[in-house]
């Protein structure tokens, strides 16, 4: 958690401890949007990533009780959004009966065509295509920036699988956009 997010949930236990329902709202504020891009990364779809985050906020809501203190909101909700992409990839891969991760093709709206450009475009498609942990990591790694340590933990894997899988992504994805050009 960043040091500003953690002030505003600071700053609103300060003034009052917050409700469960005060509490997710300000969580909601301040994490929505951010969350909706992790899901797009990983699903292509923005309709299934806006699911997948209101579910994710749904299930923190019914969950409040068990968390051990209001600092683990943030990383229940980018688990919880991950799991839940996870799930609908899945869903579609057993609907269609092919491989997960280049079956679920982008859909584009037309203000997020109008600021695409190809060679984003490009690389959010060669990264859609790597492994699922691969992509996940570089999508920890370089969209959302978080650290090796975070990463690891919000994937549950280890510091050095974290930098593996980074690393072959990595050499993966120059490989293919080389390729591709």
């Amino acid at each position: 958690m960043t040091p500003r997010q953690v002030g505003i949930l600071t700053t609103a236990a300060a003034a009052a401890r917050p409700t469960r329902d005060e509490a997710v709202e300000l969580l909601f504020r301040a994490h929505y949007p951010r969350l909706v891009r992790l899901a797009y990364c990983v699903l292509g779809d923005r309709g299934a990533s806006e699911d997948a985050v209101q579910d994710a906020f749904v299930s923190l809501h019914r969950h409040w009780h068990s968390l051990r203190d209001v600092g683990a909101a943030e990383s229940y909700l980018h688990a919880t959004v991950l799991n839940r992409a996870r799930s609908r990839i899945r869903d579609v891969a057993r609907s269609r009966g092919d491989c997960p991760l280049q079956s679920v093709k982008p859909s584009v709206a037309p203000e997020e065509a109008a600021v695409s450009h190809d060679d984003a475009a490009r690389l959010a498609a060669a990264v859609r295509e790597l492994p699922r942990r691969q992509c996940e990591v570089v999508i920890c790694r370089y969209y959302l920036q978080l650290s090796e340590a975070e990463t690891a933990e919000l994937l549950g894997m280890g510091v050095g699988s974290v930098k593996s899988h980074a690393h072959r992504a990595l050499k993966s994805l120059s490989h293919r956009l080389e390729a591709s050009a």
